[in-house]
């Protein structure tokens, strides 16, 4: 993809030529493109579940910018040739990731500290964590608090567990398009 800002033949030329090139407008500069074709067969199940993602993730960020509050937010974050709007898509189309889960100060007594490690190409809202004992019964759940890096979270616990090696952690993050990624791993 090339991209021109100040050739006088081809400034604020947008459409395709001879199937061939695309030219489009975007932050005041003309971008050059491969032509677009249409797929020949039907879509596979992946590329249908891309296409449904997609079309999701278009919908999200078109509501975002409409709300002053949330456009700014982007906005501020965007790069020079960024748009409030692809960031806000960006941000819908990518889920967050549960990096890990730090347990090693967590044995079974309440008030003990679990690190959960979240990240996302924007934002981390919100991390839940959910402890399980051996047989599956939840034995407690809440939200963790950030830290100063924007990246660990921390849960302390609030019950006693009797029987923590077998138990399971799990940690849900969340974004603020309300995309969810988890981890779950099992004490030893």
């Amino acid at each position: 993809m090339a991209k021109n800002t100040e050739n006088v033949l081809i400034k604020g030329l947008s459409g395709t030529v001879g199937k061939l090139i695309t030219f489009r407008q975007r932050a005041g500069k003309t971008i050059v493109g491969k032509s677009r074709r249409k797929n020949a067969g039907p879509l596979s199940d992946k590329a249908l579940a891309v296409q449904a993602r997609f079309k999701s993730s278009l919908g999200y960020a078109k509501i975002a910018v409409k709300d002053p509050a949330t456009k700014q937010l982007y906005k501020a974050a965007a790069a020079a040739d960024q748009s409030a709007f692809n960031l806000a898509f960006r941000d819908a189309y990518m889920i967050p990731n549960v990096e890990s889960i730090d347990a090693s100060n967590y044995h079974g007594a309440a008030g003990e500290r679990i690190t959960i490690r979240a990240t996302d190409d924007f934002k981390v809202t919100n991390v839940t964590v959910s402890i399980h004992n051996p047989s599956g019964t939840l034995i407690e759940e809440g939200n963790a608090s950030v830290e100063t890096n924007g990246a660990d979270w921390v849960y302390h616990s609030t019950q006693n567990l009797a029987t923590p090696a077998g138990s399971k952690i799990s940690a849900q993050a969340k974004d603020l398009p309300g995309n969810i990624g988890s981890l779950e791993i099992t004490l030893k």
